[in-house]
Order: structure tokens, then C-alpha cells, then sequence
């Protein structure tokens, strides 16, 4: 109903005032979209950003662990270790489809703060455990409360912004964690530090006390972590109105699209999000077995535990960097694929500098290289899926497909990386060539899958997943 109407209808001037907000000025205003953009990267990011950075803490710290006593403590033999990793991973998979299915339900703040409360639990548990069979219950049931985490923050982020607006959103979020773990040798070093404290073993205070910090952000999380747009208290009615159309000319979305089992079977036929998936398994394979043992590689070059943890961080903190600058750059262009082969090049010469360097400047240098094209390869490759999926709940479906095989890409390296390679762990650094080699070949096949796809639309017409005017995203 136009203002007009109303006002020849006897309509109050509340009244009008409201239709006014509804649809004047953001939805005409480039720079009150901008204003919008902040407003939501204000309320979105940064909650999310230190979830993920306290679930990467909890899940990792056992790298930090291992070598400050928690082998000797629990008298870890053979392939224990590799055990106690890879047992976090099965459940951590198979909870990730069922617990993005609720999200719509129950809303992020209450399914984040469950999660967060009940893992930091779990993680604070670790620092009194006497047993390997303790350790990998523990290890199992962090799997379970981590696992819904990653597909509620990726399938939030995509439910507030534009398709050319995710990847350096979901850089921030996913860059957040890394970057901070860059600090966490520092810490769990100084951590572990507290021996004797409490009449604990030092290992054990690296477990303890982030635990109890995951907890007690519970609070805060509840009160302050944004649900979807549609059920944004903070939102005006016009920016509300805005959000909604911006969505919806962008790639024809709907905030009220359920999962049915015509969408499942429609999004698990479709061989294409099998692909990307498993483009996300190649570089979590190896974005895991550097965060799992840089530490033991660098010990292996001959520093000291102390010296191990704090080179950790440099490579982190540049992986950050670039990652962000790097996101900023392929939404500006609109493309994914050279990015990603890019990244996955570059790694591929940190792990041949790491296995085959001449010298330890060359091997700390393919440390470098490594961390940073997989860290900067992830977030192209969740926005590449993201892109290239029209409909909510098609993506509330597909991104749990594609994080499920990036869970699986953690229990690759502890398959890979055995205590019996050490120092040089040779087989690890072959399997993590190949990996990556094949998702730069993967890589380029879909960008030149999806261009051949576009041209057929735009010479004959063709409709792309059903939506007129769509086209892939390269």
C-alpha cells in the first residue's frame, strides 16, 4: 500500500511513518547499505570470531600437551597419540548434517551457548585425565559438542550477506581462529609453566583454564550473539526490509526456506557439491597436520620446546594477513578458483621446502608457505560452495556436506603423520603433496565446469539451478 493511500484513507501519521521506514531510504541509498554492512558486521562477526577461536584452543591443545608431558603422564605408547587426535573426528563428523538441521528450530544463541558450555566443559575435563581410555572418551565427546559449531557459523554468516560478500566474512571468522592460534604455543607454553601449581602437572593448566573461559562466555554469547535476520531484535524495520531484498535479488532467497526431503535429495544428488566438499578434505588435510604437529616438525629441526611454540605463532599471524587481504580482493573480482589453486600452489612449495630445503631457513620458510596457502585456501573454498548454491535450505544442507568432509580431512594426518616418521614424518609430507595437488586440479576443473555452464545460459538461455539470471561463480 503506497503512503498516499493511506494518507486518503484516514491513516495515521504512525502509520505512515512506518511504511516510510520500511522501504525509504536504505533500499535506494548505496551509502546507507554500507552503513548497513558495518552495522552487521558489528553484530554478527565478532562473537562468532572468539567462539571459533576458543574452539580451535580447546580442540588443539593436546599438540602443545603432548610434548610438555602428557605422553609420559598417561605413559602414551606407539601410535597412541595418533589415536587419541583421530578419536575426536568420527563423532565431530557425523554430528554436523543432524545439528545444522536444528539451528532454524532453536535458533543460534541457544544451540551456540548449549555447545559452548557443554565443550568447555568437556575441555576443562582434559586437565584431570589419568588414562589413555580417559583421554580418548574425552577426546570423543569434545567431537560431539564441536561438531554442529563450524556449519552454524559458516550457514549464519551466508544467511546475512550477499554472495560477493561471504568470503572475506567468513576469512574474518575462520582467520580469527588461526590467528589466534598462532598465539596459543605462546600460551599453552606459558601455561604449562604452572607446574606443581594446585599439585598439578603443568599440561594440565593448558587444558583447565581455557576450559574454564569457554564456559564462562555462555553469558555473553546468550545475550549478545545475532539469531537470523528475520528474528534480529537490533534490526529497524527498514533495514530489515533491506536485508531481505538485498538477499533475495541476489540469488533468489527466501529466509523461510525449510529443509525437506525433496531439498536433501536434491542437494546430496547433485555431484557437483560432492566435488567442493572434497576440494575442503584436501586442504583441511593439511591446514590440520600443520596445526597438529608444526610443533613436533620444528622440534625435529632441533629447537627446544620453548623456541618450538614461539615460531609457531609468526607463520599464523602472516597466514592472517593474507588471508583477509586476500578475501577482500576475490569478492571485489568475484571469483574463487584462482585464489584457491593459488593458495594450494603455494603450499605445495612450503611442504617441498619443509621435506627438501637445504637448510633450516628453508625448511622455516616452507613452514610459512604451508600454513599460510591452507589457511587462505579455506575461506575460498567454503565461499565457492556457498556461491554456488541458491536457496537457504539447500545451503542449510550443503554446508554440513562440505564441513563433514573437511572434519574428515582432520583424521587424515594423524593417519599420515606417524611418531614413528619422526622427525622428518617423509610419508606425511608425500600424502600432503598429493593432497593439495589434487585440489588445485579440482580446483580449476569446476571453474572451467562452471564458465562452459555460464556460456551455454548466456548463448541459448539455459536456467541455471533454477533461477533465471543465475551464473556460477568461478
Amino acid at each position: 500500500m503506497a503512503v498516499k493511500d493511506i494518507k486518503d484513507d484516514g491513516g495515521s501519521s504512525d502509520d505512515i511513518q512506518n511504511i516510510e521506514d520500511a522501504t525509504t531510504p536504505t533500499d535506494l541509498d548505496p551509502k546507507a547499505d554500507k552503513k548497513l554492512l558495518r552495522r552487521l558486521d558489528l553484530h554478527v562477526l565478532p562473537w562468532l570470531c572468539l567462539l571459533y577461536a576458543l574452539s580451535l584452543f580447546d580442540r588443539n591443545s593436546i599438540s602443545t600437551a603432548k610434548i610438555t608431558g602428557l605422553v609420559d603422564d598417561l605413559k602414551l605408547v606407539g601410535n597412541h597419540y595418533s589415536v587419541a587426535l583421530l578419536s575426536f573426528f568420527p563423532t565431530y563428523i557425523l554430528i554436523e548434517l543432524p545439528a545444522n538441521t536444528l539451528i532454524r528450530k532453536f535458533g543460534p544463541k541457544r544451540m551456540l551457548t548449549g555447545m559452548i558450555i557443554c565443550w568447555g566443559t568437556v575441555a576443562m575435563c582434559f586437565g584431570f585425565v589419568n588414562t589413555f581410555s580417559q583421554l580418548i572418551a574425552l577426546r570423543v565427546l569434545l567431537g560431539i559438542f564441536e561438531g554442529g559449531f563450524n556449519p552454524a557459523c559458516v550457514y549464519l554468516i551466508s544467511s546475512w550477506y550477499k554472495r560477493y560478500e561471504v568470503q572475506q566474512r567468513i576469512a574474518i571468522w575462520y582467520i580469527s581462529g588461526s590467528f589466534i592460534s598462532g598465539f596459543s604455543g605462546i600460551i599453552s607454553y606459558g601455561l604449562s609453566s604452572m607446574e606443581g601449581v594446585g599439585g598439578l602437572r603443568g599440561w594440565r593448566w593448558i587444558f583447565i583454564i581455557p576450559g574454564i573461559l569457554t564456559i564462562s562466555m555462555a553469558v555473553p554469547i546468550y545475550l549478545f550473539v545475532s539469531d537470523f535476520p528475520e528474528k534480529a531484535t537490533w534490526l529497524r524495520p527498514n533495514e530489515l526490509a533491506r536485508i531481505q531484498s538485498r538477499l533475495e535479488e541476489d540469488r533468489g532467497e527466501k529466509m523461510e526456506d525449510k529443509i525437506t526431503r525433496k531439498v536433501l535429495i536434491e542437494v546430496y544428488s547433485d555431484w557437483k557439491l560432492w566435488v567442493l566438499s572434497l576440494l575442503h578434505f584436501f586442504i583441511t588435510s593439511g591446514s590440520y597436520a600443520m596445526s597438529f604437529f608444526t610443533p613436533s616438525i620444528l622440534r625435529g629441526f632441533g629447537y627446544d620446546v620453548a623456541l618450538s611454540q614461539i615460531l609457531v605463532t609468526p607463520p599464523y599471524i602472516c597466514a592472517a594477513l593474507c588471508a583477509i587481504g586476500s578475501s577482500i580482493l576475490a569478492d571485489r573480482y568475484r571469483k574463487r578458483s584462482p585464489f584457491l589453486v593459488g593458495f594450494m600452489m603455494l603450499a605445495i612449495l612450503g611442504i617441498v621446502l619443509i621435506g627438501w630445503g637445504h637448510n633450516t631457513g628453508m625448511k622455516l620458510t616452507g613452514v610459512f608457505f604451508a600454513i599460510t596457502g591452507t589457511t587462505c585456501a579455506t575461506p575460498a573454498v567454503l565461499a565457492f560452495m556457498v556461491n554456488n548454491i541458491v536457496g537457504s535450505a539447500k545451503r542449510q544442507a550443503g554446508i554440513p556436506l562440505q564441513l563433514m568432509f573437511g572434519g574428515l580431512g582432520g583424521v587424515a594426518p594423524s593417519l599420515w603423520f606417524r611418531n614413528q616418521d619422526a622427525p622428518y614424518y617423509m610419508p606425511g609430507l608425500y600424502a600432503s603433496l598429493t593432497s593439495f595437488s589434487m585440489c588445485a586440479i579440482g580446483a580449476a576443473s569446476m571453474a572451467l565446469y562452471y564458465r562452459n555452464q555460464n556460456r551455454k545460459a548466456d548463448k541459448y538461455g539455459i536456467i541455471l539451478e533454477g533461477l533465471e539470471g543465475f551464473r556460477y561463480t568461478l
